[in-house]
């Protein structure tokens, strides 16, 4: 059997479906974001962005729903164009390193952590301007990416023609300055403007989403996690070699065992500590936490396994 019949394998392959069953959470966000637009803003022509964008006077008036329905309205087609050019891209490279649910959680407390900030700014400094659009849980996907894996390069076509490189630690400082000298401009300016305080605040859940290991799998007190190690019949004090599995032409021995059998230097170990290692991984968070690294060292090991079965059938 190779290591992909495992059934946690088959599971992952499962996002790739076409059907709504099969979608990841990053295609369930961009449908949601462009049906609520058409619905909001095409089928109705006029529409009372009150009623679901986040605000004080909201607030007051026990519209509670709004810091969660603020994160899917926008204004414009740009306006969402933009956003989900982000979510796009940016999101589905976080959906590779962490799990699932982690990405939604984190698209939701970025938008709340945004929209708490600019609410705060606007108590303090400025009008009771209505909030709306996704870019605050957008940035918080686009740190949190940019914290993981900061030295990654990625071409950018600046004005949708010109292709630049830049590491996801210097987009993330870019971010930063455009987001500074927009503040720096907006200045004593009037009407409709860039919520910056909310990119200020998305941006800053995003960093510590994954600075503080929030994206990380929690295990719950009363489901402690199984061991591999076990007891044997004529020893039933000592365990598996710390768990670690060594299976030689179909059969499954202990390291101790092997490293004293007779013609031990003549038989090669295919599950290593390794990859014993990265199948716990995948059991647990899932096969899209696994690095490039790990899922060539994971095909290599299911590609031995599966010549040894065809060589001994």
């Amino acid at each position: 059997m190779s290591i992909y019949d495992r059934d946690y394998i088959r599971e992952d392959a499962s996002r790739h479906l076409g059907g709504p069953s099969g979608w990841s959470v990053v295609t369930w966000l961009l449908v949601i974001n462009v049906a609520v637009f058409v619905l909001n803003n095409l089928l109705f022509y006029n529409p009372n962005r009150e009623i679901f964008g986040l605000s004080l006077g909201a607030l007051e008036s026990f519209r509670l729903w709004t810091p969660i329905t603020y994160q899917f309205i926008h204004a414009s087609p740009w306006h969402l164009l933009g956003n989900m050019l982000g979510l796009f891209f940016l999101g589905r490279m976080l959906h590779d390193m962490i799990p699932p649910r982690e990405v939604l959680r984190l698209y939701l407390f970025g938008g709340l952590g945004g929209g708490f900030l600019q609410l705060l700014y606007n108590a303090i400094a400025g009008p009771d301007a209505i909030i709306i659009g996704a870019s605050a849980s957008v940035l918080a996907i686009v740190i949190a990416v940019a914290t993981l894996i900061p030295h990654r390069s990625i071409t950018l076509l600046l004005f949708f023609i010109i292709p630049v490189t830049l590491t996801m630690k210097q987009i993330a400082y870019l971010l930063l300055a455009i987001n500074a000298l927009t503040i720096l401009f907006s200045v004593g300016a009037s009407g409709d403007g860039v919520a910056v305080m909310a990119h200020f605040g998305g941006m800053l859940t995003g960093w510590m989403f994954i600075r503080y290991g929030f994206h990380r799998p929690r295990r719950f007190a009363g489901k402690p996690r199984a061991t591999r190690i076990s007891r044997t019949k004529n020893n039933p004090g000592r365990g598996k070699g710390f768990g670690i599995r060594v299976i030689r032409d179909g059969a499954e021995t202990t390291p101790r065992t092997e490293a004293t059998g007779p013609s031990a230097e003549n038989r090669t170990p295919f599950v290593t500590s390794d990859v014993d290692a990265i199948l716990d991984k995948i059991n647990e968070n899932g096969f899209q936490s696994l690095t490039d690294a790990e899922r060539q060292i994971l095909q290599q090991s299911s590609r031995q396994l599966s010549d040894r079965i065809d060589r001994n059938p």
